[in-house]
């Protein structure tokens, strides 16, 4: 074995150099001291050089007062003397740039601290002890690192801490911190000499690869084996990488144990676990390991198995979805999430770029880059344990509304604020069921959604379901229904729904669950409109709409498709959730006629039309209609009357002879009094009031006809 032979630099004692010449003769540390340079003329250090024959240099602003002489005189010594490697051991000084690029990744220092936290301008000697001291923290300790152009900043090679005692000063603090740094120094060094630390390219990184999504796989892990990390890889992911022509060893070359049970046992294994959770800068982590002969996993690059996609394939089997439940997986990446100070955990082939980007540009991953991709882990094992929760609740018809509750769901869009300009806000689609809603509609014209414009359109989307049969358009104005018209074809329909409220349907929300000819796409051009959503457009009417630059046209195919009833209504409280089934039905068996008159066939249909409305308006909510069109909405008031008389007045049309729909129950006649007198000549409520004999006797007064759905339909 050739021995390393080293350049010292000091700037003061050089305790450092000692521990190496005292190694060199005591341990036989495989390590040829050919030169010790200061820049400190009085350096302590240089005698110790000439005690043990070792070659001094002075070479400081004494020796060469212009800057430009110093670096040459310095370049030419290390020159001269052939080092394989520069040891900064105490040299209180910054090295030309030509010296680090002349030696880049062969200039190591021991920095008498944990960096990255104490270190850089001005935390050397005593000054960086009494930082330690003063943050309050109870570790302080040695690194030894590379030398790049920063202050401390290149990529670390071994740390040790050491305990901060009660009433330390920066004096007996910094009597411990030289004895581990001399123990460190010595130990890096040992390593360099036996190839353990690689000069030129740091300590001899490892890579675990393992992933379902190959994308991008073959030339990340190429890109890793060029910067010299050993490649580690089980299955398919082996198969790939080997197939490029890049050398990779299988897990159970690491292992030395077979993969097992159809390969749901490979990497479960304290080998791998033990060289993925082993604490860098743990000096007992550190010896564990090697008496047990394991190596530390450094960058760990995983995806799972695609439960997703495997139980959202039609007649996928039980058998098939519990198959795809990743175990190995998610464990690795836990452990190296849990790490992730000291190792660099890979789930999403998007930071494959930034990974290698910045290993290229500073020889390591920065501590907030592996931060980010170590909580990107945990918020997609969280995610994935979550889905297959969700997935066995529904296969096993379980209770839906467990003791603990964990909701999933799937970033659709980034928003540019939420209801307001100062709040921040973000679109979410759940994992299953989502056909038919917005979450699957398809953007064709005009800027990004806005947090009030997705609200809005949920709120016309769900209205809209509730007529299947019959070209119909709602319109939405601040998610509440401004106008609802059922026509002979979509025309018809819209013409009607602008009609009810040609005030409020300006910059609104206009949804329709038919095709969108060239005449409705004209007419709905007459007027500012936020958005309009439909299953279908001619190619002519889209056309149209694009000449309107601030409208959104959105396509939902599904439009018409009934609401799953696995879906949940959430809302969230302060410091908690309500959660429910949506409101998934219209009548809770027929419909009772309370009053002597009974309604007409043709009353019946209208008052079904306005029930369908009324089930989304906001409570306390009326709604008058005819002809399948409503005429008037009373939303959202404290009182029911008040909503009543609102629904009445709003109107633009004459209300004789049309219907009312109110979405619970008249407490009180005065209503019923307000509709007879406003011409309403039937009447759709759940009853259940302790009241309703004398509502109903105000109907009859007034030979009004009235129906109990014995369902209410609350939407606060």
């Amino acid at each position: 074995m050739q021995r390393l032979r080293i350049a010292v630099m000091v700037s003061g004692g050089g305790s450092n150099l000692q521990a190496i010449i005292d190694a060199i003769s005591g341990k036989d540390l495989p390590v040829e001291i050919a030169c010790v340079i200061s820049n400190r003329k009085d350096a302590f250090a240089l005698q110790r050089a000439k005690k043990f024959d070792i070659e001094a240099y002075y070479i400081g602003m004494g020796s060469h007062p212009d800057a430009s002489e110093r670096e040459l005189a310095l370049f030419e010594t290390l020159a001269a003397e052939n080092v394989d490697l520069i040891v900064l051991a105490g040299y209180l000084a910054i090295l030309p740039k030509r010296i680090i690029d002349a030696y880049r990744k062969r200039i190591i220092n021991i920095h008498p601290a944990l960096i990255p936290k104490y270190c850089g301008p001005g935390f050397y000697g005593h000054h960086v002890h009494e930082a330690v001291i003063a943050s309050g923290d109870t570790h302080s300790g040695a690194t030894t690192h590379f030398v790049d152009e920063g202050v401390d900043t290149g990529e670390i090679i071994y740390q040790s801490s050491v305990a901060v005692a009660e009433g330390d000063t920066a004096e007996t603090l910094s009597h411990r911190v030289l004895r581990i740094e001399h123990e460190l120094l010595v130990k890096t060094l040992e390593d360099i000499a036996n190839d353990r630390v690689k000069i030129g390219g740091g300590m001899q990184k490892r890579a675990l690869i393992s992933v379902s999504d190959k994308t991008g796989i073959v030339e990340f892990a190429q890109a890793l084996h060029e910067m010299g990390i050993e490649l580690i890889s089980t299955g398919g992911t082996e198969k790939s990488i080997k197939e490029a022509g890049i050398p990779v060893k299988n897990i159970s070359e690491i292992t030395h144990f077979p993969e097992c049970l159809d390969g749901r046992v490979k990497t479960l294994h304290p080998v791998v676990h033990g060289g993925i959770l082993a604490i860098r800068s743990s000096p007992d982590h550190m010896k564990q390991l090697e008496e047990l002969s394991i190596s530390t996993i450094d960058y760990v690059i995983i995806n799972l198995y695609p439960f997703k996609e495997t139980v959202l394939k039609p007649g996928v089997h039980f058998e098939e979805a519990v198959e795809n439940i990743d175990i190995g997986g998610p464990t690795m990446l836990r452990s190296a999430a849990k790490n992730h100070a000291d190792v660099v955990v890979v789930i999403d082939p998007s930071d494959y770029t930034r990974v290698i980007t910045e290993l290229k540009e500073h020889g390591e991953v920065p501590y907030e880059t592996k931060f980010d991709l170590a909580l990107k882990v945990f918020q997609h094992t969280a995610h994935y344990d979550a889905m297959i929760a969700s997935y066995l609740v529904k296969h096993g018809n379980r209770n839906p509304y467990p003791e603990t509750l964990t909701l999933t769901y799937e970033k659709v869009q980034g928003l540019r604020y939420g209801e307001n300009p100062h709040q921040n806000a973000a679109f979410y689609k759940e994992v299953f069921d989502t056909k038919g809603t917005l979450s699957e509609a398809v953007q064709l014209h005009g800027k990004e959604l806005s947090y009030n414009n997705i609200n809005d359109v949920n709120g016309a989307i769900a209205l809209l379901k509730e007529f299947e049969d019959k070209a119909t358009v709602v319109a939405v104005k601040h998610s509440s229904p401004c106008g609802v018209g059922s026509g002979f074809d979509i025309y018809h329909a819209y013409t009607k729904a602008y009609d009810c409220d040609p005030v409020s349907i300006f910059g609104g929300i206009v949804a329709a669950n038919k095709k969108i000819d060239l005449r409705t796409a004209q007419r709905m051009n007459e007027i500012f409109l936020e958005i309009v959503i439909a299953p279908d457009f001619d190619a002519d009417a889209l056309e149209c709409l694009k000449t309107k630059k601030n409208l959104r046209v959105l396509q939902l195919k599904d439009i018409k498709l009934p609401a799953s009833t696995l879906q949940k209504d959430v809302k969230k409280t302060l410091g908690g959730l309500l959660i429910q089934d949506i409101d998934s039905k219209l009548l809770e068996g027929e419909l009772v006629s309370v009053t002597e008159r009974i309604p007409t066939k043709k009353e019946i249909e209208e008052l079904m039309f306005a029930w369908k409305v009324c089930k989304h308006a906001k409570s306390n909510g009326i709604v008058i209609s005819k002809d399948h069109q409503t005429l008037g909405l009373g939303q959202g008031q404290v009182s029911r009357v008040w909503a009543t008389e609102n629904a009445i007045r709003q109107s633009n049309f004459p209300t004789k002879g049309a219907v009312l729909a109110s979405d619970a129950f008249f407490p009180f006649a005065d209503g019923i009094k307000a509709a007879a007198e406003a011409g309403i000549s039937a009447i759709i409520q759940p009853g259940g009031s302790v009241k309703d004999q004398d509502v109903i006797d105000e109907a009859n007064k007034y030979g009004m006809a009235m129906v109990f759905t014995g369902m209410r339909h609350f939407k606060h």
